[in-house]
């Protein structure tokens, strides 16, 4: 495939997710997040530019299937 071809389709680009996204999708506090995160709990974030950071939705979301998968109250 193609770079060309494997970028042009959008479905296939996970959104960004700021910090107060993934709290309120995981039900807390954006403090608990950035603790999480410093305890290296979450996946790794993304640098889309100087200012802007997050996650991938897609890694949170596989983050959170794995955590259910282990029963984990995270």
């Amino acid at each position: 495939m193609s770079l060309e071809r494997k970028y042009s389709n959008p479905s296939r680009v996970s959104p960004i997710l700021r910090i107060e996204q993934v709290s309120e999708l995981l039900g807390c506090s954006i403090k608990h997040v950035q603790n999480l995160q410093k305890a290296g709990r979450l996946p790794p974030r993304t640098r889309v530019s100087d200012r802007i950071i997050g996650w991938r939705e897609n890694d949170i979301e596989a983050w959170l299937q794995s955590n259910r998968e282990e029963g984990s109250d995270e």
